[in-house]
């Protein structure tokens, strides 16, 4: 799962700062368990939740703005591998049930994940 993670995410961001790498590295295992949050992701970075906030304020990021994006780039990739079913790729992104995942995803991107899935397979 890792190997496809680091894969999904090789293309992006190549200018990003090393503190939203090195949270999207932390961020990445903890989502199958539902466990990304803050605090846990501080605490595998070894330091505290308010020295991380500060730390991504000053950087200009936000968490929950992290968290989105690295969700959404994975979905975008794991949805080509059509061994993966939606409700797969809802688990390994945090999401306990294929309505919340289907909800978020059409809020980050304006179109449903299994409509995605049809246009990219029927692209190939």
């Amino acid at each position: 799962m890792l190997n496809n993670c680091d894969q999904a995410l090789a293309h992006r961001r190549p200018n990003a700062s090393s503190l939203r790498v090195a949270i999207e590295n932390a961020i990445t295992p903890l989502l199958p368990h539902g466990k990304a949050r803050l605090a846990v992701v501080a605490q595998e970075l070894g330091v505290g939740r308010r020295t991380l906030a500060r730390r991504l304020t000053a950087e200009g990021l936000g968490f929950s703005e992290i968290l989105n994006q690295l969700r959404s780039d994975l979905v975008t990739h794991y949805l080509s591998d059509t061994n993966l079913s939606i409700s797969q790729i809802a688990w390994l992104i945090g999401y306990q049930g294929i309505g919340a995942f289907s909800h978020s995803y059409k809020r980050w991107t304006g179109w449903n994940p299994k409509r995605v899935r049809e246009k990219l397979m029927a692209s190939r």
